[in-house]
This record gives C-alpha cells, structure tokens and sequence, in this order.
C-alpha cells in the first residue's frame, strides 16, 4: 500500500543525506527505540468473536504447549470417554490459551452432539477461518448440522460445496445419519449430481475461498465508527483479485496503489436465499484521518451481488456518522448523529479537531428480506423531534 511506499522513500532519503557528506552518527551513541504493543486478551466471551480472535492471534507470547495439552484432554473426554461436558471445557480452554482451527473444529463436534447448533456453526465458522484442512470437511460437517436443524436446502447446497471442493467418501453419505432429514428431499440427489459434476468447478471454489475469510461472531453486533489501526490492519485486507464481488473495486477512477483499502469484517447471516457480508472501506489518499464505511452486501450462494448498502461509519470526515447494532435474523438497528467538533471544521479542519459531543438525527431500522433484498424504515418518532 502507498502508506508503507512512503516509509521506504523517507529511509531512502535519509540514506541519501548521510552518504552525501553529512556527518553519521557514533555508533555508540545511536539508540534504539522499541514500542512495546500492549497484549491482546481475551476471555470466554470472546471465544466466538472472530476478529477480536484475530487480534489475539498476532500477540508476540505464545502458548502452543499448554494450548495442546488442554486440547488432547479435550479430545480425549469427546472420542474416547464421551463426556461432553468435559469436552466442551477443555478445548474452550484451549482456545484461551491460543486459538487454533484443529481446537474450534473439534468443539463444533461436540456442539454438535450437544445439539447447540448455534454454536455448532460459530465454531465450524471460526475453524474455517482459520484455515483448517481439509476445508471439505468443514463444508461436510455444516451439511450435516443444517439437515439436523431442519434447513434442508442450505444443506444441500454444503453438501454440494463439500463435493466439490473433495469430499468424495460417497458411501459415508449415503449411510450418515446426520443427513437422514436431507437424504429423503429433491435436495439430496441434486446436491450430489451438481457437486460430482462441478469438481473442479474454479469459480465456486474461488467464491468459497472469498467467503470464508470473513470472520464469525455472536450477536448482537455492535459497528464502532473508528477502529485502532492495528485493529484495523488485523482484519486483512481485500485483494484486488476479489474485484468481482466488491464491484467498488472495479470503479475505481485512482490508480489501485493509491486509492481505497478493502478489509474484511464479518458475515453476520446466511440463509436459503442469501449470504451477507460485512467489509470496510478506507480512503487511503486521506491518510491517519480516513473515516471508516461499513458497507453490508447479499450474495447468491455462488457469489453473485444481490443488494448492498451503507450502514456505519461515513465516506467523507464532513458527513455525519452511522453506528449500526446487528441482531439476529437479519435485523439491524442504524443511528445516524451529526457530530461537533472542538473548533469549528470550516476554518481549522478536521485534522486535530476532536469530535466533542454528537447529535442525534435519525433511527432507522434494516431488514434483509427472504431473497436477500435489503429495505429500510426510519423511526418516526425519532425523526419528528429532530
């Protein structure tokens, strides 16, 4: 990204300006600075909180040793002594110590066992995440967890993604009594004609790749206005490859180095008809300052956009702001403040000028319809005293 071109262009110059005859330094004399990042944390509430998971992750300390020991407990109690109870705490523990993909994949079984399918799904998600392999098993396993819950049709469309992208044990589908609720449909036969017919269909696995790099979570959702940089970098960003699915990306009138950062965030709901994504958009040319959009988009499951809409954060440091709470089934409750600055933007502008106090102007409710369709209503009695 440009902002670290420049840093390279400034050590280059300084370079330049010792070696032209400028005095260096005793090296005796030079000292090294060190910035101390303060530890992320995290607790049991935050088990299923996929990007604060993230953050974790990038800590410099360690605990790989006591996080595997925890996790064969964990395995231990779930294959060989059945105890799910015991199972459930021991690889939670293990994700508190240091989250891995092998720890949230084998705590999706047990969820699973327990009939928690809620949970169930975070885990898988968050294993997923977190690259676990064969990414066909996770696939699989949430086939057989939407045909427990009765969602037939997503479960075929996981059965059909789990053939496709390997899973070829076709004699342990036909006989998994976790699929028995999918065997019986329309659903079944066609999930597994599509999946052995598209193999090595690129374009769905390439959907499947995208999708699956945007984090899990628990609701209620709470999108903050600003982010910490480093809570920011830890999301990762979009790269330009996606292009197909952030049809931003493809307008573009600035050249790629220099213009908007993509980072991906959450995908909050997914259902028959749809798969809604969460990601951030940053102007970059705007530097420190850049407000943050949160932008929500719905997919078809093979990828293609169905509606998109802002719904926190602003474009421009002159716009008022939206924060957004998303809750489950698809509801999302957006208020917009005005904010005031410290001194007045007009004649000092926005850099250095903290916001001091904000104003509400309007609540407005979202709703994600049946096909994936994205509507809105204001709250009236919010909006008649402002």
């Amino acid at each position: 990204m440009k902002k670290f071109q420049y840093g390279s262009a400034v050590v280059l110059g300084m370079f330049t300006l010792f070696s032209c005859g400028d005095p260096v330094p005793d090296s005796k004399t030079v000292t090294k600075v060190e910035t101390q990042r303060t530890p992320i944390e995290i607790s049991e509430d935050d088990i299923f909180q996929g990007n604060k998971i993230l953050a974790f992750l990038t800590n410099d300390q360690k605990f790989f040793k006591e996080s595997n020991n925890l996790f064969l407990k964990g395995l231990n109690a779930f294959r060989n002594e059945r105890n799910l109870d015991s199972a459930d705490y021991y690889l939670r523990q293990s994700i508190l110590k240091e989250p891995t993909a092998k720890a949230y994949f084998e705590l999706g079984n047990v969820y699973m066992d327990k009939k928690e399918f809620d949970n169930a799904l975070l885990s898988f998600g968050l294993a997923e995440q977190l690259n676990y392999e064969p990414f066909s098993k996770i696939l699989y396993n949430k086939a057989c967890l939407f045909s427990q819950k009765d969602d037939i049709e997503l479960a075929g469309k996981y059965l059909e993604y789990s053939i496709q992208a390997g899973y070829n044990n076709l004699d342990h589908i036909n006989k998994d009594e976790d699929l028995d609720k999918l065997r019986d449909t329309y659903y079944f036969k066609e999930a597994v004609k599509k999946g052995l017919r598209g193999m090595s269909d690129s374009e769905n696995l390439f959907w499947l790749q995208f999708k699956k790099k945007f984090s899990k979570t628990s609701f209620p959702v709470q999108l903050k206005s600003t982010l910490e940089y480093e809570e920011l970098e830890n999301l990762g960003y979009i790269s330009y490859e996606y292009e197909k699915y952030i049809s931003e990306m493809r307008d573009e009138e600035f050249s790629r180095e220099v213009s908007k950062s993509f980072f991906y965030y959450l995908q909050p709901y997914e259902t028959d008809g749809y798969v809604a994504l969460v990601y951030i958009v940053r102007d970059e040319y705007m530097g420190d300052m850049a407000p943050l959009t949160y932008r929500l988009a719905t997919f078809t499951h093979d990828g293609k956009l169905i509606d998109k809409m802002e719904v926190a954060g602003r474009t421009t440091l002159g716009a008022n702001i939206k924060e957004a709470k998303l809750k489950k089934n698809g509801l999302i409750e957006v208020t917009e403040f005005e904010p005031t600055y410290k001194e007045d933007p007009d004649e000092t502008g926005y850099y250095d000028n903290p916001i001091i106090s904000k104003t509400l102007v309007e609540k407005r409710t979202l709703t994600i319809g049946k096909t994936g369709k994205i509507s809105t209503k204001v709250n009236q009695d919010v909006a008649a005293t402002n």
